[in-house]
């Protein structure tokens, strides 16, 4: 009961009910989107896919973050959060467009990733307005609640359209000309993804406080020394950087584990439990592990310090990715994939609520760019390592020792670490805001010492 109360209580505002539309419409469409590339990309039967031509794929479309993300979080920090999302949704559905003629054709060149890659950059200003606007849209008291809903549903919502777009290709068949049809729903969906966003009031997401442009070049010129400002301040914010230390070290792990599921199902697994069917399944059980997550996160996050929390829910990870990986058996990957769903989507959570909670809105763009920064560069880092120690089938015993053992030591160092700094095991009561960053925390009562908080990213949490 006192859940759905939450809920509601959340669903009441009017602001995050349009930022939550928001979020839900724009990653709907994105899911359509990724299985547009997936389809044309990995699981066309005119093309092989190796560990490197993986690698490669995954380079070019995910490196660009490393140079986008900072130039979104600055404008991001200085303009409507929520123009961004219209005009951001509107550039997408052009490029779609695109993208249908360049399918159609069969390309496969550089105009192709130009394109795939311009749509790609462009989500790191959605994404990171979604996530820097939601503090100003709900108290911080219920921060914790608001990220298991918005970023959980915004997950299934991913997976959704994924289920349709892959739906639709089965439908017409798998040819190119069926991927583009699915590239031209693509376009639809983020048309109504910037409709949904433009109901909104230009101020109604952030941020609060504008500051004002200072002409094109010497904005641009400022970019590095606001970034650089950005570093330190998260430097100087001991929880939040220590959270972000660990997601990132798990994110390095989930790169490994995620171009050998990729190759397994592509290469190894052969029948029905193989091929994008199987993948599917995968995908489909990790959103089940989010959708677990986002339920049980907030109730154990009330019982224990976040940094316990964490902790958990990494080694939890480790361990299912060995116990479940080593047998390199289909069907055990698809449990893999709930349970490691779970695992990510948990973490998630508590460190998009750690690094919220620790950082002023003045900096909450520049903080989620650099959030995404250090996911992709580890992720990127970690797919180049795959490329280089995976056979093409995907089959790996070290790799899966290596991937299991990264997430568990990304949890048990990160406990440690709060352990020596008590302000990150400080539990705030449900109602309460949390002591502004550099406060001496307060002992919490001995019947509710030790809560946690948590957040690790998943796309298609796989095995």
């Amino acid at each position: 009961m006192a859940r759905s109360a939450n809920l509601r209580e959340l669903l009441s505002g009017r602001e995050f009910r349009m930022l939550y539309a928001a979020r839900l419409t724009s990653q709907a469409a994105d899911g359509v989107f990724q299985a547009t590339l997936v389809s044309y990309v990995l699981f066309s039967p005119e093309r092989a896919t190796s560990a490197g031509a993986l690698a490669t794929s995954l380079a070019i479309v995910v490196l660009p973050f490393s140079v986008i993300g900072p130039f979104a979080g600055i404008v991001l920090d200085r303009v409507s959060r929520q123009r961004v999302l219209v005009i951001c949704s509107l550039v997408r559905m052009v490029l779609m467009a695109i993208l249908v003629g360049l399918i159609a054709g069969g390309r496969t060149g550089a105009d192709f990733y130009a394109v795939a890659l311009a749509s790609v950059s462009v989500n790191r200003f959605v994404l990171s307005a979604l996530s820097a606007g939601l503090p100003v849209v709900v108290g911080v008291e219920r921060l914790v609640s608001a990220n298991a809903l918005s970023v959980t549903s915004g997950t299934i919502a991913t997976l959704v359209g994924a289920g349709l777009g892959s739906g639709l290709r089965g439908l017409a068949g798998g040819e190119d000309s069926a991927v583009a049809a699915v590239a031209g729903l693509a376009s639809l969906a983020y048309l109504l993804a910037a409709g949904t966003a433009a109901r909104s009031g230009r101020p109604d997401f952030g941020p609060m406080v504008v500051v004002p442009w200072q002409g094109a070049w010497s904005q641009a010129g400022q970019v590095l020394a606001d970034m650089a400002d950005g570093a330190r301040y998260l430097a100087g914010h001991g929880p939040a950087r220590r959270a972000l230390t660990a997601l990132t070290t798990s994110r390095a792990a989930y790169g490994l584990v995620l171009v050998m599921t990729v190759l397994l199902y592509r290469n190894y697994f052969t029948g029905r439990t193989g091929g994008l069917s199987g993948l599917a399944a995968v995908v489909a059980a990790s959103g089940v592990g989010t959708v677990t997550a986002a339920l049980v996160t907030p109730r154990a996050t009330r019982r224990m310090p976040k940094s316990t929390w964490i902790t958990v829910v990494l080694v939890f990870g480790g361990v299912v990715e060995i116990v479940l990986g080593l047998p390199f058996s289909a069907i055990l990957m698809i449990l893999a994939g709930a349970l490691i769903g779970f695992s990510a989507q948990a973490s998630k959570i508590c460190v998009d609520t750690i690094v919220q909670e620790q950082t002023d809105d003045a900096y909450r763009g520049r903080a989620f760019s650099l959030y995404d920064l250090l996911f992709n560069v580890a992720f990127v880092a970690a797919a180049a390592v795959a490329a280089v120690v995976l056979p093409d089938n995907g089959r790996s015993v070290p790799v899966v020792i290596v991937a299991g053992a990264g997430y568990a030591l990304a949890g048990l160092i990160y406990y440690q670490a709060a352990c020596r700094h008590p302000e990150d095991r400080v539990i705030h009561a449900v109602g309460a805001p949390p002591a502004p960053a550099g406060t001496p925390a307060a002992t919490p009562p001995p019947a509710v010492a030790g809560q946690a908080d948590l957040s690790a990213a998943s796309a298609t949490p796989p095995a």
